[in-house]
């Protein structure tokens, strides 16, 4: 019901398998610390190396983890968060000192085992002791191997986010040209766009059992912009309700929701379309077409000479009361059993999104459903009516209104850049945390295995503080 929160509910979906789960999981690295005491001068005098002792197997060297070649959106290591890289520095020298550990528990038991004869004297517990630590640092290996594939998994671009990145930002310079030099033929590309991202996001939406949420006020007043342009340019009435609706819950929406522009993202693009290109529109409609083809083509926009608000109320009343019957009755009433087992509106995700929040607590406490859905719709209307107060400025002033949509689209690209480096550092982050978990099931399996050695057996806590 809300005009972004469709938006909103998705990418909190993209981001619960990678932030969500990340920021649950992550701790301070000091609670990873080792009881290992081998000295900073054996690491530094021995580093690791293929070793011919135990086993040939090569380890895997975790510096080819800091190489992202692929991923060419702007996310070295060096903009991953502070926390995550120092995670993977730790990690790093972590999985060292357990190799090392490995390779000199090998040689004090090779040294046990030659007896001083100069001559090895082999026992069966010395081969299956071998044995384990040589299945323990393969399956080190194996872990290695598979944590490194996850990374370049989520951190890498697929052909067609790279492709559609170029489209997108190709298509916000075509934007900009068209709203300069031919400012008469911008509502024709916007209704291109419309046509061309629209039937995409109801497959996509469809697919994700995310169709009601296409019944919310955003793609409704989208629905309103084309019907302005092609089919009734001489509403008044009509002209008034979009310029309200538009250049107030839309453009808002991108401030209060947090809309992302990030461009690599069918999903994201379009949703800052939805929110960005109908303000554009008809900015660009009233104040930069010729006022003589405004009068032709527009005549509706050309009849109105000075903004009346409480006129610009009424009319905007109206047509979001269409909007919100035919909401109810279709998606409240006719599709209760299915919501109820489990299919999500806007009303039921911003409920349960914001429980603890003030508004959230008073909506919740109301004891009838019905009562939580009218408390709902009244907030929203009182939102629309609050961002409908600078409507008259906005319609007077072309300055103002070419600031304020230059800010919407500021914010927009901001909140796109705040989307790279927190989900692609928390993915990061993630992977890391599930590595340091396999690695200390492995610290606690040689544990184990260095309390059930035999007891005259020199162990390697022994042999490094000699």
């Amino acid at each position: 019901m809300s005009s972004k929160s469709s938006e909103s509910a998705v990418e909190d979906t993209e981001r619960a398998g990678v932030a969500t789960s990340s920021a649950d999981s992550v701790a301070s690295v000091d609670d990873f610390e080792s009881d290992s005491s081998i000295s900073d001068e054996y690491l530094n005098a021995t580093p690791i190396s293929r070793s011919d002792s135990l086993s040939s197997i090569p380890y895997l060297d975790l510096n080819k983890m800091l190489l992202f070649s692929d991923f060419d959106f702007g996310m070295g290591l060096d903009q991953v968060s502070d926390s995550a890289r120092k995670k993977l520095k730790d990690m790093k020298k972590k999985t060292q000192e357990k190799l090392q550990k490995l390779k000199l528990d090998s040689r004090v038991r090779t040294s046990s085992s030659m007896g001083g004869s100069g001559s090895p004297k082999f026992s069966l517990n010395d081969v299956v002791d071998n044995a384990e630590l040589a299945r323990l640092q393969e399956s080190i290996i194996l872990r290695l191997s598979k944590f490194e594939k996850r990374i370049d998994a989520n951190l890498q671009s697929s052909a067609t986010e790279k492709l559609f990145y170029a489209i997108a930002v190709f298509l916000i310079a075509v934007c900009g040209f068209i709203i300069g030099k031919y400012p008469k033929w911008f509502h024709i590309f916007h209704t291109v766009l419309f046509c061309v991202l629209m039937p995409i996001r109801f497959y996509t939406y469809f697919k994700q059992s995310f169709q009601y949420y296409l019944a919310d006020l955003c793609y409704y007043v989208n629905l309103l912009l084309i019907l302005f342009i092609w089919v009734f340019p001489e509403s008044t009435s009509l002209f008034i309700s979009v310029f309200s609706l538009t250049m107030g819950t839309l453009s808002f929406a991108v401030i209060t929701w947090r809309n992302s522009l990030v461009l690599h993202s069918i999903e994201k693009t379009t949703s800052s379309f939805i929110h960005i290109m109908p303000p554009v529109s008809m900015f660009v409609i009233v104040h930069e077409m010729p006022k003589d083809f405004v009068a032709q083509r527009f005549p509706a926009v050309a009849n109105v000479e000075s903004w009346h608000f409480i006129n610009g109320i009424l009319w905007t009343s109206f047509y979001y009361t269409i909007w919100q019957v035919c909401y109810h009755y279709f998606i409240t009433i006719k599709r209760k059993e299915k919501i109820a087992s489990g299919r999500v509106t806007s009303f039921s995700y911003l409920r349960k999104k914001n429980a603890n929040k003030g508004i959230g607590k008073f909506v919740n406490s109301l004891p009838y459903n019905w009562m939580q859905i009218g408390a709902f719709t009244l907030i929203q209307f009182g939102y629309q009516i609050g961002t409908m107060l600078f409507c008259p400025i906005w319609f007077r002033y072309k300055h103002a209104c070419g600031a304020f949509m230059c800010l919407i689209f500021v914010v927009a690209s901001y909140n796109g850049a705040t989307y790279y480096i927190d989900v692609f550092g928390k993915r990061l982050d993630k992977e890391v945390e599930r590595l340091k978990r396999e690695v200390i099931e492995l610290r606690e399996r040689q544990s184990k295995q260095d309390e059930s050695a035999p007891v005259g057996e020199p162990k390697v806590e022994e042999l490094s503080s000699k």
